[in-house]
């Protein structure tokens, strides 16, 4: 799952759900959209207006028979918020039923036209539907949605898990097949006409706090060229010490912190290692390197090879800590190979056994190669009173 906003409705929301419903309740404010609540009262243009609406349900929800769309959309125990578009236009809208005694209502339909659906209109009408119902002294919305719909309504506050008592709303609904029941609660002190306002609010006052508590927003002076150093250890790579870059310190920043780093770097290379010797101690081409070559089998064997190395050699110094790099491990391990060939014709069993470990574990070397993961220097970094 992506990043989340988690509402005190239990909404799990993208980080665009503040931007969704702040764009169209801004096309709100400019009175380019409205939004009404319109029943089936014989009034000639809300009758027009239901039916463009039911027009929408029909394209949007091919699935649901015509026949029941038409029957609910304008059933006058049903009422339906419609969203209006340049005065006239009716671009979608949500067909529902309250049931006052209970104190929940009944979604029965909730599209919007196709082309418009990504302006944010779904989470503003949603919203805009929850203030009209909260004033209704609605406690709890229930819908059963399909398997399109439901990360829609999770993202409005919608749960499958069901609080409202059973005695509550069983025998006042219908069950659909396919379909899946979900909740919502709705909470009486939150203003939803202005939720987006609000969560921004909140984001900010949440940056001020932290801003108090850390040093996050200064910036300190970059260190001067002429003051790095090379590290022996790392010849290669140009280091200062921590304690001597402005800001460090301040922020809290310990020593303690930076050897604890490098000791979980220090494993985690240390694991790599074993798992590729492992991996080499198992293969059936192996046995040729598990051991140092016996020189009395092999009298001549130390005089062609003046750097041996086998596989309990090179556990041996990856216990004691003498790779300092992943370029010295994976040194060894191919010297294995190398030995092997310089000291024995192609056509030998041991030659052969050479190449195929080789191209068993070459995979296993460029990983290790390509893991960011380093292994932390022997040499500790003094703690200095230098700050």
């Amino acid at each position: 799952m992506s990043q989340q906003f988690v509402g005190i409705n239990g909404e799990q929301t993208g980080l665009g759900f503040t931007n969704r419903d702040q764009g169209a309740k801004v096309e709100e404010d400019q009175g380019l959209i409205d939004f009404k609540i319109i029943t089936n009262n014989g009034n000639h243009d809300r009758m027009k207006m239901l039916i463009d609406l039911k027009n929408i349900f029909a394209r949007q929800l091919p699935k649901m028979p015509k026949e029941y769309i038409v029957r609910l959309v304008f059933d006058r125990n049903h009422e339906s918020m419609c969203i209006i578009k340049d005065d006239t236009k009716v671009i979608g809208g949500i067909c529902y039923r309250k049931y006052p005694t209970q104190r929940f209502a009944e979604i029965a339909f909730l599209a919007i036209t196709a082309n418009l659906q990504v302006k944010g209109y779904g989470t503003r009408l949603m919203n805009k539907f929850k203030e009209h119902i909260q004033k209704q002294d609605v406690e709890y919305l229930l819908t059963y949605a399909d398997n399109y719909a439901i990360g829609y309504f999770r993202k409005q506050g919608f749960y499958q898990e069901i609080k409202m008592h059973p005695d509550k709303w069983k025998g006042f609904i219908k069950d659909y097949d396919g379909g899946t029941l979900m909740e919502c609660y709705v909470h009486p002190n939150i203003d939803y006409g202005n939720i987006s306002d609000l969560i921004r609010e909140q984001k900010q006052l949440m940056i001020d706090i932290i801003k108090k508590l850390t040093l996050n927003d200064r910036v300190y002076p970059a260190i001067e060229k002429q003051n790095y150093k090379v590290e022996t250890s790392n010849g290669d790579r140009p280091a200062v010490k921590p304690e001597s870059v402005q800001g460090i310190m301040e922020s809290g920043w310990t020593i303690e912190d930076y050897n604890e780093l490098k000791k979980q770097k220090e494993k985690t290379f240390m694991i790599s290692c074993q798992q590729i010797i492992d991996t080499m101690r198992k293969h059936k081409s192996a046995w040729p390197f598990l051991e140092p070559v016996n020189k009395d089998d092999v009298p001549d064997y130390y005089d062609v090879i003046t750097d041996p190395i086998d596989i309990k050699s090179i556990e041996k110094k990856l216990q004691n800590n003498q790779y300092t790099s992943k370029d010295l491990f994976i040194k060894d391990v191919k010297r294995i190979f190398t030995n092997c060939r310089n000291y024995n014709q192609p056509d030998t069993i041991y030659f052969k056994c050479a190449n195929e470990l080789e191209r068993t574990i070459d995979d296993y070397l460029k990983k290790l190669k390509d893991e960011s993961q380093i292994p932390g220097v022997s040499k500790k970094i003094k703690k200095t009173n230098n700050k």
